[in-house]
């Protein structure tokens, strides 16, 4: 069982990455992973930090170590996707992405981003096809996540790739329902 300081320094992480205090939140990642070294959550949201800073080596390095601690935690796969499509490493970025799927189907952040690669790469058909899955992902996330405007739920201390509203309109205009 986590420790008290542990689960309040992440919950603080958590909360500065949401209010894009990213060195306060990396000091706050920072002793949370101190704290629990095995911690996959702690070291990707770290990850994320760091990969928000544009420190992109440091961010693979604690997604790998997220990986290490828990291959089953698939948004490390999905913010090391991130940080590879950012550096231009696509094939990478895909290969992340795909493995974020295989290990959770329902990750929808995981089909946002690998429909925003493929959109870029000019495939429509599985663009739109992963959008939608994001889309009916996203509608089911638990309702207590969801914001009090009743906007689809954040992944906390995720790296999306696109902006999902922007994505729904386009799939809504590619498959023909825009006019």
């Amino acid at each position: 069982m986590p420790s008290l300081e542990f689960v309040e320094a992440l919950a603080r992480g958590e909360e500065l990455l949401d209010q894009d205090d990213l060195r306060q939140a990396e000091a706050s990642l920072r002793q949370a992973v101190e704290l629990d070294p095995n911690s996959a959550r702690a070291r990707s949201k770290l990850g994320v930090a760091l990969a928000r800073q544009g420190r992109y080596e440091e961010a693979i390095e604690q997604f790998r170590r997220s990986l290490e601690a828990d291959p089953l935690h698939a948004p490390a796969y999905s913010n090391l996707g991130t940080v590879y499509q950012e550096q231009g490493r696509t094939e990478e970025a895909m290969a992340a992405y795909r493995k974020a799927i295989e290990v959770d189907p329902d990750y929808w952040v995981a089909h946002q981003n690998l429909a925003a690669l493929y959109k870029r790469q000019g495939n429509y058909v599985e663009f739109v096809r992963h959008i939608k899955k994001a889309t009916r992902l996203a509608a089911k996330a638990d309702p207590k996540r969801r914001s009090h405007t009743g906007d689809v739920p954040r992944r906390t201390g995720c790296l999306p790739a696109v902006a999902l509203p922007a994505v729904i309109a386009a799939a809504w205009l590619v498959a023909g329902r825009g006019g």
